[in-house]
């Protein structure tokens, strides 16, 4: 199920305690689903970490061997997003677009 490894990636970048903490999840335990209130928990999460998740994102690509320059950084995170997307909301979406955009233009 896509949203169970998206949620475990997320959780991930993060924070694996948090974000379950915030989905009442038992220690261990991981989501096989989520409610349309644990959504909104998660997209909350999202908001106040915003700056975080874009970090994550960032370090992920520079770490891919498949990011050469700007373009192919670029494909990276719209491959990622695509991903996580049950998981953001499209404001959220357009927020880590428009971000990474202006961190890579400094790559040179």
């Amino acid at each position: 199920m896509t949203t169970r490894i998206a949620t475990r990636q997320l959780a991930r970048l993060l924070g694996k305690e948090d974000l379950y903490r915030r989905l009442c999840l038992d220690k261990g335990s991981e989501p096989q689903g989520l409610t349309a209130e644990q959504l909104a928990l998660v997209h909350a999460l999202v908001d106040e970490r915003l700056g975080e998740l874009l970090f994550g994102l960032a370090v992920e690509t520079v770490a891919s061997d498949d990011v050469i320059d700007a373009a192919s950084a670029l494909d990276y995170l719209e491959d990622r997003l695509s991903f996580l997307r049950e998981l953001l909301t499209e404001e959220q979406r357009e927020r880590i677009r428009r971000d990474f955009r202006d961190l890579v233009a400094r790559w040179g």
